[in-house]
């Protein structure tokens, strides 16, 4: 992991005015706060536009230049746009396939003291609802910067989240090589497996150690794609590794967990899994890293759960 820090907004602007410079389709849709799109609108304000504080307009808007041939790109904080659009995503953008890319932010815990209103903990279980999206949580802005540029090769509806302007920890030091549907093994140990998203990714990563100080050791995979999930990664690794443990700055119900849950429902009901993320309950205001801690999806809570869960095997 660098020293250096980047936040996943920023990363994604940067990338999306590289793209839009390439492709003349692209076109921007806001809901009042354009500022996501970074320099974008500065360099094509002919290809920006800006509806307010409508979401459910925004997600229309979007569908009708899809029709068109453009490439539309939608944002707002992941909560507005996924729970005040969400028949508007299901129906005319799922429901036809359109080329629309839904970008969600200030994800998981990053919204801070917004508080509850703002805290998208639920925003990944309503869009695995929908048939045909793909759904990407990058692990920090290095990689966000190669998401972006591949959820713009794929075409169809995609939803990725990202997480507010704080900088955070690269855990890459180098651009990805990002892939839809493909998982990252971070770290590698034979003891459990451990299979984060987004923003736990970094969380992982060190419980990991502190697990390692401990004679734990565990495999660590960044599942950066959530659908369409890696279920070829998976099948590997549960080959050998008997207890897996998946961690999501997000519900349990719906989220990351669940979609390995069924995975290994269907095709690996022998192996052990424990769900780590929010339990069946709302966010409420706080700093990142309090409610991470009051959460327990901090580093050091994340270790604790999983040796506890080792024990009882």
């Amino acid at each position: 992991m660098s020293e250096l820090k980047k936040s996943t907004r920023t990363s994604f602007a940067e990338a999306l005015v590289e793209i839009g410079e390439k492709n003349p389709d692209i076109v921007t849709i806001a809901a009042d706060s354009a500022s996501r799109y970074g320099d974008f609108i500065k360099k094509f304000p002919e290809r920006s536009f800006n509806v307010g504080i409508a979401e459910q307009t925004m997600v229309g808007v979007a569908a009708g230049m899809a029709l068109c041939g453009k490439v539309p790109v939608v944002t707002s904080y992941a909560n507005f746009l996924v729970f005040r659009a969400a028949e508007q995503i299901r129906v005319d953008i799922a429901g036809n396939k359109l080329n629309v890319k839904l970008i969600g932010t200030d994800t998981g815990f990053s919204a801070a003291w917004l508080g509850f209103t703002h805290l998208a903990l639920e925003d990944i279980a309503v869009i695995r609802a929908i048939p045909g999206i793909v759904i990407i949580d990058p692990a920090d802005a290095a990689e966000t910067y190669s998401a972006t540029k591949a959820i713009f090769d794929y075409n169809g509806p995609v939803y990725m989240r990202l997480r507010g302007r704080k900088e955070e920890p690269l855990i890459f030091n180098e651009e990805v090589n990002f892939e839809i549907g493909k998982g990252q093994i971070l770290k590698e140990g034979k003891d459990a497996l451990i299979v984060a998203c987004g923003g736990a990714v970094y969380d992982c990563l060190k419980a990991a150690e502190i697990l390692q100080s401990k004679n734990i050791y565990t495999t660590v995979v960044n599942m950066a794609t959530i659908r369409p999930l890696d279920e070829n990664l998976l099948r590997d690794l549960t080959s050998f590794i008997d207890n897996i443990i998946t961690v999501e700055h997000h519900n349990i119900i719906g989220g990351l967990g669940s979609a390995v849950a069924e995975f290994l429902t269907e095709k690996k009901p022998g192996v052990k899994h424990l769900r780590i993320g929010v339990k069946n309950r709302f966010g409420t205001a706080g700093s990142e890293d309090m409610l991470k801690r009051e959460f327990g999806i901090d580093s050091e809570s994340i270790a604790k759960t999983i040796e506890n869960f080792l024990k009882k095997q």
